[in-house]
């Protein structure tokens, strides 16, 4: 608490130096003490930078028209919340449903007979599916149990197509199917800490597996993602009525955040797949340019989201067709990095003439109290 006072102290100079107004330079000789009004004018500004820096929000005072493209509503703000909880929890080998929901995923796979026969711990087949080491857990302290529940969902949603290309990226495949081997579950895990990233899910600082990747996404990439769960939670409400849109909110952040993941590992792998074409002796080193290329590609895929209708969220099945578009992206080309960089501008713009909105209504509400001072002052005199 002494530190706090310390610190606090030092802020007050060091802006009162930088406003021009140091411990001695006022020369008043007004009954009232100097730094008091130091001290208010210091935090005059501070309010005002405060509500300027403030996180945007359904309580915002910028127009409608401004924050329905960059700012979230009470209901996505509460949605995004529900996922971000999600995301923060790790995978403990202790936690039964963290181990079942491992082996539910070899056996997706592979077979429920051979997922039964895995030695606890270590076992060289989970080495076979892309994962670093024998023991896999291991691979889930970036990720997270949240990474392993979308392996699972990518592997029981799209059993042929994940078998697929775990074959081709597998080492003993992978010299026959024009496709260089790599790991397939690290790769895995890296997209969906690349999209919990992009999407400012994360409670906590994380390293990026892309360095140029933007963390997080633009608010307006953001804020269509926000929209996509909204949207699929009402429609679920709608056609489960008995459940209600509460029970509903809950899991379908996960549902879509889910289907965006499997729809980014077959762009991953393809991108990979074009990668080696382009360059026939790629290996293992170059799988960063597909991840970079993804980021890319992701970013313009959620730039240019439109607003989803109901038909096409009904179900799991709408859903994927709705994200299906994310393939054919080739967000390299030029004219594509143009639009990313048009698309950050735009957000950036607008998320600044939003917070232009909070600022001018707190020096309006900081203008409105000293006015009132003023006349009470003046009255007091008289």
């Amino acid at each position: 608490t002494i530190n706090n006072i310390r610190n606090n102290n030092n802020n007050i100079a060091m802006a009162a130096t930088v406003y021009g107004r140091r411990s001695g330079d006022n020369k008043s000789t007004s009954s009232s003490d100097p730094s008091a009004g130091r001290l208010a004018s210091i935090g005059f500004f501070a309010r005002v930078s405060a509500a300027y820096n403030a996180p945007l929000g359904p309580q915002s005072t910028a127009p409608d028209c401004l924050k329905r493209l960059v700012a979230f509503d009470s209901a996505e703000e509460a949605l995004l919340l529900q996922l971000s909880t999600a995301v923060s929890v790790p995978y403990d080998r202790e936690e039964p449903i963290h181990e079942r929901t491992l082996k539910r995923f070899f056996a997706a796979v592979r077979s429920p007979e051979e997922a039964s026969s895995l030695n606890e711990g270590k076992d060289p087949r989970w080495k076979e599916l892309g994962f670093q080491a024998e023991d896999p857990r291991t691979d889930f302290r970036g990720g997270g149990f949240f990474a392993l529940q979308n392996m699972v969902n990518l592997a029981e949603s799209y059993p042929e197509r994940t078998v697929r290309m775990i074959k081709e990226a597998c080492p003993v495949s992978s010299s026959g199917s024009g496709v260089a081997e790599y790991l397939f579950a690290a790769a895995c895990i890296n997209v969906s800490s690349m999209l919990v990233m992009m999407l400012g899910l994360n409670l906590t600082p994380s390293m990026s597996p892309v360095k140029s990747m933007p963390v997080p996404l633009h608010a307006a990439a953001r804020k269509s993602f926000a929209q996509l769960c909204q949207k699929r939670s009402e429609e679920l409400s709608r056609s489960t009525p008995e459940v209600g849109i509460d029970s509903a909110s809950s899991s379908v952040g996960a549902e879509v955040f889910g289907e965006l993941f499997s729809a980014s590992v077959f762009k991953l792998h393809e991108e990979w797949r074009t990668i080696c074409i382009r360059k026939p002796n790629a290996t293992l080193l170059d799988f960063g340019d597909a991840l970079t290329t993804l980021s890319l590609d992701l970013e313009y895929f959620l730039s240019s989201l439109p607003t989803p209708t109901s038909q096409e969220v009904a179900d799991a099945s709408a859903l994927s067709c709705f994200l299906e578009p994310l393939q054919a992206i080739q967000a390299t080309s030029t004219c594509s990095l143009i639009y990313i960089r048009y698309c950050r501008l735009r957000a950036g713009f607008l998320e600044h003439l939003c917070r232009a909105f909070e600022a001018a209504a707190q020096l309006a509400e900081e203008l409105f109290s000293w006015c009132l001072c003023w006349r009470k002052g003046a009255a007091a005199e008289l």
